[in-house]
Formats: C-alpha cells, structure tokens, sequence
C-alpha cells in the first residue's frame, strides 16, 4: 500500500489541477480532509463563519479568474448552507467544485442525526452530484466531477463519507487534461455570412456582457470601425471606458435612456458575450446577431436571427476586420445627442448636495476617488441600480451575483477578489441589507488580513422592496431594519471603521478610508428616495 489516505489524494488531486485555496467552514464529516489540506504545501485552508460565504467565494474566484473554485461542508446543514452560492455559481455560469462530508455508509439512508441524501439536496443547484464510499470510486467520481465543472462551466458536487476519508489507497494522481479548455468554433464561413450582416447595418448597436472580459480594447475598436453605439451588462462595466463617445451606459431599469433610445432606432443587434436581455426596454422586433462561447447561450433568452460561436478573443478581430469602414454621420450624430441629453439628465443628481448623502452623489464620489484597474464587488440591492445607473467605468472589474441576485454576495466576493488578486484595490459596494446577512463574515477578513474595503450604503431599509411597495400604495415599514452601529463593528473586529453623514465629508473621508492598509467598512448615511428606473419600469408594466 501507499499509505495515502483518500483524504491526502484529494489534496493532491485538487493541486495538481491548480487549486490554490479551499473555502469552508470545519465539521466533524470533513476533518481529516482539512487536516490533509493544512499539510499540504501548495493548498491553503480559508475558514469562514458561514458555509454560503464559502461557497459565494468560490463562485466569485472562478468568475474572476475563470478557474474552477472549490468550497468544502460538512454533512447535513453545512452542506445545506452551500445552496445559495452554488445557485449563484450555476446561474451565471461559474465552474465551481464542492465537496462535502456525508454520514459513515452503514448510516446512509437511517435517521441518523443531520443525514439527508445530499444528491437530491444539491441536485437543483449543481450538473453533478456523486458520493464517494471506497477508496476505489473515489478517482472516477472526483475527476468526473473536475472534468464537468471545467468544460460545462457549472458547479459540481462529490460527497465523502465520514470513513473513507482515512482509508487508504494506490489511485495514481490524474494530471490536468489541457484540451479540455477547447472551445468550439464556427466555421470561416459562418463567420463569414456574419461579417455580411454587420456591413448591411446603417445603425448598429451592440449589447456586451461578461463574456467580452478582457477584450474590451478589441471591442472598442469593433465599435469605433462600425460606428456602432454600445451599451453595457452591469458586470460588463469597465470592459469599455464609460466616457469614449460610442458607450451609451447600461441597459435596464438601472441603465441609461441613452441605451434605451439607442436601440429603439438601431436596424442591427450584435450581442457579445451577454445573456441578460430586459425586454422591457428593448423594440419588439429588431434584426439580432449574437457571438458566444457558449452555444446554448445564444438564442437563450429570446430568439436570434444569426449566431456565431466561439472565443470571443478570436471572434472579435475577425468582425473588426471583416468590417468594411463606412461613415454613418446621420447615426453618429443621434449616438452623440443620445449620450449628451443623458449625462445633461444625470448632473443635478451626481452634483447634489446634503445629509444624509444623495446616493447619486454617492457613487459618482466613489467613481472619482477608487483606481482605475479596482476590483467592485457589488452586493444585490438598491445601490445596484444607482450603481448601474451613474458609474461610468474605466478598467474596472465587476463582480456581482448576476442572475441568482442573492443578497450577500459583496462581501464574499470581495475575500476571493483580495485572495486571487492581492495587488489590486478590492472594494464590495453593499447596501444596509445585503451587508447585514453576512456581517459576521468581516471577521474574516480581519482574520486573514485582507485589506478590503466596504463601501456600505446605509439607509435603514430593503430600499428595493420599499420602493416597490410604496409605489403601490403598500405600508412600506415593514421593509425598514434595524441595524448595528457598522464602523464600531469594524473597529471591535479588529478593522478600521469610518462613518459619512454629508455629501461635504465624501471625497476626502473615501479618500482616507481607502488607503488603509487593514479591513475597512466605510458605512455612508444616505438617502431613500423612490429610483427614477422604477418608476419607469412600474409605468411600463402598466403598476402605477
């Protein structure tokens, strides 16, 4: 025999495929799997308070850096708690591993305490779910799980019992399998019948999501060829400088009338590497091509008239040059006048003055004052929108739970962002909320010492919820909080702590807060008012 241990194997196998950092929360299924991890020199054990932050982490890295993300639970309620973040990990198309702990096997299927079969539990939120009890299953169910989460983009799920962790075995490490990162690729000619559509249009528009990543340069160069405006996915924002004349903004109840009256006129769709399609602010019907790497992305959310798939790394340059340059003045000329009416609109808000702060002024202030290659983690909740709505973007990266929408994610999302990219400027933008539900979760941050910081805007509701309920006439309390003084929390975790209550504190108070070299909750008292998107998308929905 070896004398490895099933446990001590993981470990190796999850190194040998470039896994750095395991995220999770310590139980009694899983402990000899943590104690192979703290031995092994190339893996380090994140423990968190809460199973979800672990599993968010993980979703956030693999967003990130395109690299599977694992999180590790033990049986029962832990591995319930990894539900959330592996939902928002198969929604937005993030390959992450979980592993767990499970009861020994002669407890399966018994009343034993905290058992559930974990397959159906998980099932709902993850491609594949396997359960390891030899030493001889455990290379085929483990590297079919990495295998799948790798090339299907979506989480993965293997459960061990409690006893083969320490049982021994002879399974060789299965090193990393390159080709599985192939991309498929349509062909010269299909590209070809795209590039004819593209040279048809008089007034070209494209959508960017996520999946342009880091090929906004190419992108911009696409647009500037084609003299086509562009609008933005809010994980998008950053892949193109908010202030180049073609970038309209966002799209959306949070977006820019720009972008809403962009396409209302345009005769041809390219969407590139997005999936998120708000029919309410689009035309009915206007001529569509979508580019993906995906297949089944495209054509996912409504129908397309043309699709090319691919990289978009190789699919961009080929439309760029395939593009024959044609000036459109007419067309240029509108984008102009589209984009000038909208920043025109938007000066009274990102200019206003008060206490608490207009949440406007806000985020321009945060715009102005964070570096231009930050990582923003967004959490889910009423500054999403505003967000949306006012920042403009440089080279910014934009993490954010995108389909799922859970509250929570800012945070988690944020230790990964520092974990993955330690040189780079972290910040989480949440709301009261949102912040709230993972609040404990700071602590680590301080523990680990990741010097992050949270951007916290503190208007004592679920702003959202309130909103929509007093547009309708609703008794809206029932959506205020009551909430823990955030920059004492800091300061008693172990961080720093600072608090804003005037839009004249905001630039040089962020300023300061920013540059501190420790865990930093910037908690800002700002304003409720009703969003001016929602109105709108109310009154489109004929609610108000």
């Amino acid at each position: 025999m070896s004398g490895k241990t099933v446990a001590q194997w993981v470990a190796d196998q999850l190194a040998a495929w470039g896994v750095k950092y395991v995220f999770g929360v310590p139980g009694d299924t899983i402990l000899p799997f943590l104690d192979a991890i703290s031995r092994h020199q190339n893996l380090q054990f994140y423990s968190v308070i809460h199973e979800s932050t672990a599993a968010f982490m993980a979703s956030a890295q693999a967003k990130l850096t395109g690299n599977f993300g694992v999180c590790v639970a033990t049986g029962g309620p832990g591995a319930a708690n990894l539900l959330n973040g592996l939902l928002d990990a198969k929604k937005d198309q993030a390959p992450v591993l979980a592993l767990t702990g499970q009861v020994e096997s002669y407890n399966l299927s018994t009343d034993y305490k905290q058992y559930i079969s974990e397959n159906f539990l998980l099932g709902s939120a993850v491609g594949f779910s396997g359960l390891v009890t030899t030493p001889e299953s455990c290379n085929d169910i483990l590297i079919k799980a990495i295998r799948s989460t790798m090339v299907k983009g979506i989480p993965m799920h293997v459960a061990f019992t409690k006893e083969v962790w320490l049982e021994e075995t002879e399974e060789p490490i299965r090193p990393p399998e390159p080709y599985l990162n192939t991309q498929p690729q349509s062909s010269p000619e299909v590209i070809g019948q795209a590039i004819n559509l593209l040279n048809r249009a008089e007034r070209p528009a494209i959508l960017a999501g996520r999946g342009v990543s880091s090929n906004g340069p190419i992108l911009l160069e696409l647009a500037e060829k084609w003299q086509s405006g562009v609008t933005l996915t809010l994980p998008a924002k950053g892949i193109v400088p908010g202030d180049h004349p073609l970038v309209m903004g966002g799209l959306g109840e949070g977006g820019s009338e720009a972008s809403t009256n962009m396409l209302s006129e345009a005769d041809l769709l390219l969407i590139a590497g997005a999936t998120w399609w708000p029919e309410l602010y689009l035309p009915e019907k206007m001529e569509i091509i979508q580019i993906d790497v995906v297949p089944e992305n495209i054509g996912g959310k409504i129908p397309v008239d043309f699709g090319v798939v691919g990289e978009l790394a190789v699919l961009l340059p080929l439309l760029r040059d395939g593009i024959i340059q044609k000036e459109k003045p007419a067309w240029k000329e509108r984008l102009r006048g589209f984009k000038e009416t909208w920043i025109n609109q938007l000066l009274p808000e990102i200019k206003a003055e008060g206490s608490p702060v207009p949440p406007g002024r806000l985020i321009k202030a945060v715009e102005n004052v964070i570096k231009e290659d930050a990582i923003i983690c967004l959490d889910v909740g009423n500054h999403t929108i505003w967000f949306n709505r006012i920042f403009s973007g440089s080279k910014q990266k934009i993490l954010i739970s995108g389909n799922w929408r859970s509250m929570g994610f800012g945070l988690p999302a944020a230790l990964a962002a520092k974990l993955s990219s330690p040189e780079q400027q972290v910040i989480a933008i949440v709301g009261d909320g949102g912040f709230a539900q993972c609040l404990a979760d700071f602590s680590t941050a301080v523990r680990y010492q990741l010097p992050i910081s949270i951007i916290l805007l503190n208007n004592g509701y679920l702003a959202m919820e309130k909103d929509r309920m007093q547009l309708q006439g609703m008794n809206y309390e029932v959506t205020s909080l009551t909430l823990p003084d955030f920059a004492g929390f800091a300061e008693l975790c172990g961080g720093a702590g600072f608090k804003i209550e005037s839009s004249h504190q905001l630039e040089d108070a962020l300023k300061e807060a920013l540059n501190q070299n420790t865990p930093t909750i910037i908690d800002i008292q700002t304003m409720a008012p009703v969003f001016p998107g929602l109105i709108d998308q109310a009154q489109k929905k004929n609610m108000i």
